[in-house]
C-alpha cells in the first residue's frame, strides 16, 4: 500500500524503536491527492530527513499502520519512494 500527496509538515531527525531497534525518522503529515481535505500522519523510517519541501508532491510506502486506540489516531510507518518530481531524478 501506498500514501501520495502533497506534504504539509515534516519534522526531522527524529528517533524511535521500530521492531525492536532504534530506527530515525522524519515526521510527515501529507494531503491526499484524491482528497486534500484527508491528512495522513506518517513516520519515514530509516531517513534523518527527505528531499521533499513543504507543498511538494510526496509518495510513501506503507510498512505498518498504528492506531492508538485512545486518541483514534490512524498513523502510517513507511518508507520514502523517490520520484522525479520530488528528487530529480528519473525513476
Amino acid at each position: 500500500m501506498t500514501r501520495s500527496g502533497t506534504l504539509l509538515e515534516k519534522e526531522p531527525g527524529l528517533t524511535t524503536i521500530f521492531q525492536g531497534a532504534e530506527h530515525r525518522y522524519v515526521r510527515c503529515v501529507i494531503a491526499d491527492t484524491v482528497d486534500p481535505e484527508r491528512h495522513f500522519e506518517c513516520r519515514v523510517l530509516d531517513e534523518d530527513d527527505i528531499p521533499v519541501s513543504i507543498g511538494e508532491l510526496i509518495t510513501l510506502e506503507v510498512i505498518k499502520v498504528v492506531t492508538d486506540r485512545r486518541s483514534g489516531v490512524v498513523r502510517f510507518d513507511c518508507h520514502w519512494i523517490p520520484t522525479s518530481k520530488s528528487d530529480g531524478s528519473p525513476v
